[in-house]
């Protein structure tokens, strides 16, 4: 779903879009489609492929009058975890491992059509999503470093080794 549903709403959506001369594509990838996330390895990937996607795309659909771009969210207060099922983890001591103050989903969709109208390629969402995607453009092996750490908290969690 996380890159196939952004494959398939392209493909529905883009030839249009061409034929007519306009159009905005929006993508929706992650915070974890711009730097690394370890616990969540299939998923980052995923991520990290809609963005890579959609600013290929950009730049091919630019001559055609289609605009692209990608929001890359940081932590949103949304239901997802609700459902996901935790593995050999204690659940609290997992989601307590993170603490990271979420948006509103109403002030992530603020910050998309923001993003869209000023036309930017790449829609970094949150003070903690600028924060972080930025010390990993300019020091990633600080990040790792950072993560590794914070992956050991994570590991701690789990009910078995």
């Amino acid at each position: 779903v996380n890159l196939g549903g952004v494959i398939n709403g392209i493909v529905a959506a883009y030839p249009q879009m061409v034929k007519q001369g306009y159009g905005h594509i929006v993508n929706i990838s992650s915070l974890a489609g711009l730097t690394p996330h370890p616990g969540s390895t299939p998923y980052t990937a995923a991520k990290h492929a809609v963005v890579g996607l959609s600013t290929s795309l950009r730049i091919e659909a630019a001559g055609l009058g289609v605009k692209v771009s990608v929001a890359c969210p940081g932590p949103v207060m949304t239901g997802i975890l609700d459902s996901t099922k935790f593995i050999n983890i204690d659940r609290d001591k997992a989601l307590n491992s993170f603490p990271v103050k979420k948006i509103t989903a109403q002030q992530c969709a603020v910050a998309v059509l923001k993003g869209v109208q000023s036309n930017k390629s790449i829609i970094v969402i949150s003070p903690f999503a600028w924060r972080l995607y930025w010390v990993y453009r300019l020091m990633p092996d600080l990040l790792i470093h950072l993560a590794e750490r914070m992956f050991d908290g994570f590991r701690q969690a789990r009910l078995q080794p």
